[in-house]
């Protein structure tokens, strides 16, 4: 199926759908509108199995991001290809790095993602205030233009906003979130499941004599699994705002993205348990969960927990950028004065580092908080590009005159270097 065929058929069954709303037959505009859907689905899945196609062209090359090589220092737009090559007496492997178009960065977002998709709509979801445009449409039943009515797809499961609107509420939460504002490697998601090449295991090279033979050396490729995870939440608005507010697009990017923003945090940081402290496997598995990465138990003694967190890294080859800590902790350290009541400055050690605040960070008033120092690219997420949002109409709506959103995304968070990060516990 070619995109012309994907377009028409897709107009058909809209134009069907709505003859059957028009004439309100209900139950059949569903049914035409599943079938929409899974055109859509369908499609979907071409692509991407267009995508795998083209990505055997690389024959026995395997594309690894640099950020994940053990010990690597390249900032998550580049990559390293792998390529196997022909030896007299077997295969060996070789390298160049390139830009790599697969991951998001402060120059490459979310939505430049979604206006490359050849399917991503009309332009007018490009113009400022679209997202308050559709929603109040979605609401009202007046749309400020015919053409945004016809972006937006609605079933009986919701309703599917464009993925040029949706990116951009990804990218305000990205911005939120305190692994975005550290720049967390992130990567859009195509499907349920994506998997990642690392270097698990880094060849190992000697010195040898003139015309000797060589030690053969070999190199460890694994992969990061990404497999998405929903993450729900839902948000009320009144029905004024809907009706008559000038900033109605500003509310709702910074409601949802905030929403959004948060769940990545908490779920980077602690993913979900039960109450007998076992994990939950349908949210991330949460950075402090994983039993590789460093710890250590506070001592309060200042800023030498940082500073010991920071050695701890290094002494595993890598070089940490980021310390986070929560408000509690952030307070605590800078209250602190020496013998004359002159405020102490951070250490050299910390310098270098980006100072980042987040109350995701665990507080207890009796066995403290957590505090973190990482390198970034010791991290990955995954973002697939698709929020959906359905109308509720419940008794809180009715009495507050307000109106309420489902909202849910498909996301997933999880460690790829291990020694990267180092974790502080009992911070007061």
């Amino acid at each position: 199926m070619t995109k012309k065929e994907y377009d028409e058929r897709r107009k058909a069954l809209y134009d069907k759908a709505q003859a059957h709303i028009n004439a309100e037959q209900l139950d059949e505009a569903n049914k035409v509108m599943n079938q929409i859907e899974q055109l859509d689905d369908r499609f979907d899945a071409l692509k991407e199995t267009q995508a795998n196609l083209r990505a055997m062209n690389y024959d026995d090359s395997v594309r690894v991001p640099e950020f994940l090589m053990g010990g690597g220092s390249a900032d998550a737009s580049g990559f390293t290809v792998i390529e196997r090559i022909n030896l007299s007496d077997g295969y060996g492997y070789r390298s160049a790095s390139a830009a790599d178009p697969m991951f998001l960065s402060n120059s490459r977002t979310m939505l430049d993602v979604a206006k490359e998709n050849p399917a991503r709509g009309s332009d007018i979801l490009l113009q400022d205030g679209a997202l308050g445009d559709v929603v109040r449409g979605m609401v009202t039943g007046k749309w400020t233009d015919s053409a945004l009515r016809n972006e937006v797809t609605t079933t009986a499961t919701g309703t599917l906003i464009p993925a040029v609107l949706s990116a951009r509420i990804i990218d305000l939460a990205r911005n939120l979130s305190l692994f975005s504002a550290a720049k967390v490697p992130t990567i859009p998601m195509t499907s349920n499941n994506v998997t990642v090449s690392r270097i698990a295991e880094d060849p190992a090279f000697s010195f040898k004599q003139e015309a000797a033979e060589g030690v053969e050396v070999g190199i460890s490729i694994d992969g990061v699994k990404l497999e998405s995870k929903t993450a729900y939440g839902y948000a009320y608005v009144s029905l004024e705002a809907i009706e008559s507010s000038m900033n109605l697009d500003t509310i709702l990017h910074n409601c949802f993205a905030k929403a959004i923003a948060e769940c990545i945090d908490q779920g980077m940081l602690y993913g979900e348990t039960d109450d007998d402290g076992n994990q939950l496997d349908y949210a991330p598995e949460g950075i402090m969960n994983d039993s590789n990465i460093l710890t250590l138990e506070a001592t309060n003694s200042g800023y030498d927990d940082f500073v010991k967190a920071v050695a701890a890294i290094r002494q595993q080859n890598y070089e940490p950028t980021i310390w986070a800590v929560n408000a509690y902790t952030d307070q605590t350290l800078s209250l602190l004065k020496d013998s004359e009541s002159r405020y102490l400055e951070a250490p050299a050690t910390l310098n270098g580092l980006q100072k980042i605040v987040s109350n995701q960070l665990a507080y207890d008033s009796e066995s403290g908080s957590d505090g973190l120092v990482f390198r970034p690219d010791s991290m990955l997420i995954g973002i697939q590009n698709n929020i959906r949002i359905k109308l509720i109409e419940d008794e809180k709506c009715l009495k507050n005159g307000l109106i309420g959103f489902q909202i849910y995304s498909m996301l997933d968070c999880k460690v790829v270097q291990p020694k990267g990060i180092c974790r502080i516990t009992g911070l007061s």
